[in-house]
C-alpha cells in the first residue's frame, strides 16, 4: 500500500510539473535559484524538530508562504523535492514516505491555497486580508490539519493515548510561532520583494478591484 501511494503521488508529481510555474520559467535563472533555496531552506527547516518516538516529531513548516510565492503546483513540487532528501538522508523513515508526501505535503501545500482562494473570493481584497487571514491565520490552520492528518497515520503505529500525549497535545504550541513565521515572511516581501508572491497583485490588494 505504501509503494502504491508512493506511485500515485509521483504520478501526481509529473502531471503537476507540465503546468507548474517552474517548468514555464525554466530559463529564468533568477526564480530557478529562488526555487532552490526555498526548497533547501524547507529542507532545513524541517530538520529542526522536536520529539521522543520515530515519527512523532514536529517542526515548523513554512508551507504557506511557499504557496503564496509560488503557487500550489511548485510548492507542491519544492516541498516534496525538501520531503525526499529527508528521506534520503534517514532523517524519515521510508515506511513512512505515502503519508508524508500526501499528508505532510501535498495536504498542507492545497489546503493552504484552498483557503487563499477562498479569502480572495469571499472577503475584501486588501492588504491586511492578504496578510493575516491568507498567510498568518492559514499558515496556523495547515499546521494542525498536517498534524491531525499525520496523527492518524501513524496511528496504525501508536494507539493514541501515545498520540495525544506525546504528539496532538503539542498542536497549540507551535500553531502560534507557524503563525508568525508565515505572516512575517509574507509581510517582508509584500514590502521588499513583492515580485517573490505569486499570489500577489497589488493593484488589487492595494487599490482594490477595478
Amino acid at each position: 500500500m505504501n509503494l502504491l501511494l508512493c506511485l500515485a503521488f509521483f504520478a501526481l508529481l509529473a502531471w503537476t510539473f507540465k503546468a507548474s510555474a517552474l517548468a514555464q520559467r525554466w530559463r529564468d535563472s533568477r526564480y530557478l535559484n529562488l526555487a532552490a533555496l526555498c526548497a533547501v531552506g524547507i529542507l532545513a527547516l524541517w530538520r529542526v524538530r522536536a520529539g521522543i518516538y520515530e515519527g512523532l516529531d514536529l517542526h515548523f513548516l513554512g508551507l504557506t508562504v511557499l504557496t503564496l510565492m509560488f503557487g500550489w503546483r511548485s510548492a507542491l513540487l519544492l516541498a516534496s523535492l525538501a520531503q525526499g532528501g529527508l528521506l534520503l538522508l534517514g532523517v524519515d523513515q521510508w515506511e513512512n514516505a505515502a503519508g508524508l508526501f500526501w499528508l505532510g505535503v501535498a495536504l498542507p501545500v492545497m489546503g493552504s491555497f484552498a483557503w487563499l482562494t477562498l479569502c480572495h473570493n469571499l472577503l475584501p481584497r486588501n492588504l491586511w486580508v492578504y496578510v493575516f487571514v491568507g498567510a498568518f491565520m492559514n499558515g496556523a490552520l495547515i499546521f494542525a490539519l498536517r498534524t491531525l492528518g499525520l496523527g492518524l497515520w501513524y496511528s496504525g503505529q501508536y494507539d493514541w493515548p501515545l498520540l495525544m500525549d506525546n504528539y496532538l497535545i503539542l498542536i497549540p504550541l507551535f500553531i502560534f510561532p507557524e503563525a508568525m513565521l508565515n505572516g512575517f515572511s509574507t509581510t517582508m516581501m509584500v514590502v521588499y520583494k513583492p515580485n517573490w508572491l505569486a499570489t500577489w497583485n497589488e493593484r488589487e490588494y492595494l487599490t482594490g478591484p477595478k
